[in-house]
């Protein structure tokens, strides 16, 4: 009678070490996926608030109320007036953040004396333009992220 061959039942070393390096590859890809997913939630979210406080900036002067912050001007090199700007630490963006808000008559003036020695530009479109920027360093100057809402109210 011959003799059976003894036939282990498993896998071989090798079978086992090409296995734990497929899924170790495949943990490293899914581990560098969710870190980038991270990155863009935290980003998204950054844009998010610094967007709701640009257009709360802008909405704050582009209200229904007459403009009596806005001296519009007849110089053509004076084309836009700052109407706020600061800059301090907003809980929820990195860095220093840097609001402005302008105003600008981009049509003109209408000939209406205020009596404050300027122009009002009642009966004529008034831009406003907020800008957040935010991610700058301590100094507040330098080059970070910048979000922009403008829109045009008619007095």
């Amino acid at each position: 009678m011959a003799r059976l061959v003894n036939k282990s039942e498993g896998f071989t070393i090798v079978e086992v070490a090409v296995t734990l390096v497929v899924i170790g590859i495949f943990m490293v890809v899914i581990l560098s996926m969710q870190a980038q997913v991270s990155t863009i939630s935290v980003l998204s979210a950054q844009q998010t608030k610094a967007s709701f406080l640009a257009y709360n900036n802008m909405r704050r002067y582009a209200n229904d109320s007459p403009p009596s912050w806005f001296k519009c001007s007849s110089d053509p090199s004076s084309t836009r007036y700052k109407v706020m700007e600061k800059t301090e630490m907003i809980d929820g963006l990195p860095g220093m953040v840097r609001q402005e808000v302008y105003a600008s008559a981009p049509y003109g003036c209408k000939d209406v004396s205020s009596g404050s020695g300027g122009k009002s530009s009642l009966g004529m479109p008034v831009k406003v333009e907020s800008i957040v920027e935010y991610g700058l360093p301590s100094s507040g100057s330098g080059s970070g992220r910048k979000v922009t809402h403008a829109t045009y109210a008619a007095f």
